[in-house]
């Protein structure tokens, strides 16, 4: 592997914590946190910026693989490897996390696949070489520091550069985007899909767009925003939390000017609902009024006859009786 950069995160002893060392040489380890994971991917609403590392849980089981434009270099990241025997001396959790960035050529993205997928098999618990390997080439270093043994490593890649892993003929490349939830099966198919097949040079993104450079790979546990990835235009993307969010749909001008009618046609087409509701409000009102009025005449020659009654009787009072003769 041709001009391979390392970096190790874990945690020392003492005060300094969890932080990051560039592992150069055995002796040569300064504290050094590796800028690629640190690339801007989305600036959002607000001029929030969504950076490489937002992509994956790094206290949990992670794989990433990055191609970066700007430098032309390959990034693969592994996280939340734990360590049983510095986790017992330091009385709790010690994770581990390992970078490696190279120039990106077909034999280093060759060796990051076969890497990554040693990783993935100990994700699911069928191989663990690649856990065995972070958790012997990592220890304390004094009080605040840890030393990585880069030998290990070493051995650890030539092997990994050498395995002849099994090729499964019915796996071919595509180059649209798959976003997953987490499963037994997906993170297989992803595994066999990554060492058998080279990461495409250009890739289809969920917006539909055509990338060439981004992140190409994500597997983690939970996302702190479920639709991260598809908005990031991740290439093979899995979690368990993952959610396709919601397309807009964007017309060009031209066919909003086609679709939006003209003011006079607005109101044209909205004017039958409402003379409609116009014509059943003014018949209800002629109904309501010809019922009153049918009403008020029933009344009127209810009361006429009751007065005319009365008046009959006095006539027939009043008037004198005509004697026979």
């Amino acid at each position: 592997m041709n001009n391979i950069e390392t970096y190790v995160k874990t945690s020392a002893l003492g005060k300094t914590g969890i932080h990051w060392r560039k592992i150069e040489t055995k002796e040569h380890q300064p504290i050094e946190k590796p800028s690629l994971i640190q690339r801007q991917l989305i600036k959002g609403n607000n001029n929030q910026i969504t950076i490489v590392n937002d992509l994956i849980d790094e206290v949990k089981p992670s794989l990433l693989l990055f191609r970066d434009k700007e430098d032309n270099k390959l990034l693969l990241e592994v996280t939340g490897i734990e360590s049983p025997r510095r986790s017992d001396k330091l009385g709790r959790r010690v994770l581990n996390s390992i970078v490696w960035i190279a120039d990106d050529l077909e034999e280093n993205e060759t060796i990051f696949r076969k890497i990554a997928y040693s990783s993935i098999q100990g994700f699911l618990k069928k191989d663990l070489t690649f856990s065995k390997m972070v958790e012997e080439s990592i220890d304390f270093f004094e009080l605040e520091e840890f030393r990585v043994d880069l030998d290990i490593i070493n051995q650890f890649i030539q092997f990994i550069e050498q395995a002849n892993y099994q090729q499964i003929n019915t796996i071919e490349s595509n180059q649209r985007y798959q976003i997953k939830r987490t499963s037994l099966d997906v993170l297989e198919e992803l595994a066999e899909e990554i060492v058998n097949t080279s990461l495409p040079k250009h890739w289809i993104a969920w917006d539909g767009s055509t990338k060439s450079h981004g992140v190409l790979v994500v597997v983690t546990e939970n996302l702190e925003k479920r639709t991260i990835l598809h908005n990031a235009g991740v290439w093979r993307g899995v979690a368990l939390n993952v959610e396709e969010p919601i397309k807009e749909i964007v017309q060009s001008p031209e066919k909003k000017k086609e679709e939006t009618p003209s003011e006079p046609s607005t109101l044209q087409e909205d004017s039958p609902p409402k003379n409609q509701t116009i014509r059943l409000i003014i018949f209800l009102l002629i109904v309501a009024i010809t019922v009153a009025l049918i009403l008020v005449s029933l009344k009127l020659i209810f009361q006429s006859q009751q007065i005319q009654q009365p008046q009959n009787q006095e006539q027939r009072i009043l008037q004198p009786q005509i004697q026979p003769s």
